[in-house]
């Protein structure tokens, strides 16, 4: 017999499975502006510094709106966050097509920055509220979805140019499939916003007693760190790879891609064993730290190929949904307000770390891919420190 559970579930199937495949496109599009720089540079009349600038104003966009589009969504509904949300992404990719010139290009960049914080106010806590007692699993799931994407990514490249398919051709399918899911999403079936059944965290420790504190603050700067991680390394590995003499760079997307799909099922699979989140928000960006070192320090082909593994398993492999299934259990009633607190970071992160790698681009000239490797060294050190911290407030919340 059907637990009440499971036939929410299925209820809800229609709504799951659209909100999946929008993580699928937004893995495939993530990087795609980075595997074009020459084309979108000629376009548009720059360079690839220009080009990555540009990259980074979808970070602007978001740090402009994400603390609104938190409280719009648990107001108005998860619905109508989502359709707005994927109407401004085919407006993006369909957009940058158009673009004459970088400034154009800029506002459109924007304009997907705002489209990404309705997207992610609405997606997420949507998956928390059909899951309530699987929230982390249910989180993760959602960037293996974007992992799956980034794996094919590389794969549909070489596939579009093996049959001579123009990257125009690439923007406008990525920008159709965005309207055909804002359409789904407006007659699929929504869950109700409060969740009736405790979270796994919410029935250890009473929320009350995790309102504001540093614990919270540390958890909401780590929206900064663990998006900085892979934002950086999948934007900038190009120029990395060819300086090393990889002549075909996509390859290493594909490495970095199964390392943090299988990460993603082994962290799904452990959290469910058990083992807390903060251990992992601590451990891995560790361990990501000594990878990216080993890529500054062994200038030699294969070494990237550990080092994109090591990216994708440990940086790549949910720990930015981990931090924000954190901050939802521990605010049930307010989850896309509170979770919209560490996307404001995630969003900096996009316009920040991404116009600091333009930047030493524009001055570091052949020696910019390796600068940019040590910067995100420091970053997952300090993402370390911030989960130390975390877990530190967490224990003496829990003596009190």
């Amino acid at each position: 017999m059907e637990t009440m559970t499971e036939t929410k579930e299925k209820r809800y199937g229609s709504t799951t499975a659209a909100i999946y495949f929008s993580y699928f496109i937004m893995g495939l599009g993530m990087s795609l502006l980075a595997q074009f720089k020459p084309e979108f540079a000629k376009l548009w009349h720059t360079n690839i510094a220009g080009v990555l600038a540009v990259g980074g104003a979808v970070g602007i966009g978001g740090i402009i709106s994400i603390l609104i589009t938190g409280p719009v969504s648990d107001k108005f509904g998860r619905r109508i966050s989502a359709v707005i949300g994927h109407l401004g992404w085919a407006i993006y990719y369909i957009g940058l097509l158009y673009a004459p010139n970088q400034t154009v290009a800029y506002i459109i960049a924007i304009i997907g920055g705002i489209s990404n914080s309705f997207l992610n106010s609405s997606n997420f806590p949507t998956l928390m509220e059909i899951f309530p007692k699987a929230a982390s699993a249910a989180g993760l799931m959602s960037k293996f979805a974007i992992n799956l994407g980034q794996f094919f990514l590389p794969i549909a490249i070489m596939l579009g140019g093996f049959i001579g398919l123009p990257y125009r051709v690439v923007f406008m399918a990525t920008g159709i499939f965005y309207l055909a899911l804002a359409v789904i999403l407006i007659f699929a079936p929504y869950p109700s916003q409060v969740a009736k059944a405790k979270t796994e965290t919410q029935a250890e420790v009473p929320a009350q007693k995790h309102r504001f504190n540093v614990g919270t603050v540390c958890l909401i700067l780590m929206g900064f760190t663990t998006t900085a991680a892979f934002l950086l390394w999948i934007n900038t590995y190009q120029e990395l790879a060819r300086s090393y003499g990889i002549s075909q760079p996509s390859t290493l997307q594909s490495v970095y891609a199964i390392g943090a799909s299988v990460a993603v099922l082994f962290n799904s699979l452990i959290v469910k064993k058990g083992v807390k989140e903060i251990d992992i928000l601590i451990y891995y960006p560790l361990i990501t730290a000594v990878g990216l070192a080993l890529a500054y320090f062994i200038q030699k082909p294969w070494i990237l190929y550990v080092t994109s593994l090591v990216v994708g398993f440990f940086a790549a492999s949910g720990l930015y949904q981990l931090t924000l299934a954190v901050l939802g259990k521990l605010y049930a009633d307010m989850k896309a307000t509170a979770q919209s607190w560490a996307g404001f970071f995630s969003a900096f992160a996009n316009f920040a770390i991404i116009s600091l790698a333009a930047w030493i681009t524009s001055i570091s000239g052949s020696s910019a891919p390796r600068n940019i490797v040590i910067l995100n060294v420091i970053n997952m050190l300090v993402s370390t420190i911030l989960a130390i911290m975390v877990k530190g407030s967490s224990h003496k919340e829990k003596s009190k």
